[in-house]
């Protein structure tokens, strides 16, 4: 079964570049072009991922992280935060701590591969599926 994914990412070569990276391993993706986009779409539609850009117009990632985590229905199973901030700066940011996992931009194709397929593998998304 293909998961259903939201890519929340301004920047268009990435967005398309994890777009196609996550459509090869037959995921149904889902864009939005900012954080407000985002939340809109996932107010909308039930995702079973959700990767979230740090840095973005209208809601930046971590607001978007409070605003799903707050959801209380259609909240995404998982959420892989993604940022090209010093590691040690977004650690800290007190928001990080509602994804499931951070990855460093630029991405690594078989860190986010390996990190993706994880959260979707985990035994509570398992139990929900």
């Amino acid at each position: 079964m293909a998961e259903k994914i939201l890519l929340v990412e301004d920047n268009k070569s990435v967005k398309a570049h994890l777009t196609e990276l996550l459509e090869q391993q037959g995921h149904q993706v889902t864009t939005a072009c900012n954080g407000l986009d985002g939340y809109n779409k996932a107010l909308a539609e039930q995702f079973d991922l959700c990767i979230v850009d740090h840095l973005m117009p209208l809601m930046d990632g971590p607001q978007l992280l409070k605003n799903i985590k707050a959801m209380e229905k259609n909240a995404p199973r998982a959420v892989l935060f993604l940022s090209t901030q010093d590691p040690k700066l977004v650690k800290s940011l007190a928001e990080i701590k509602l994804a499931d996992a951070y990855l460093p931009k630029p991405i690594e194709k078989e860190a986010f591969l390996s990190t993706m397929n994880d959260l979707l593998a985990t035994e509570d998304w398992a139990a929900a599926g």
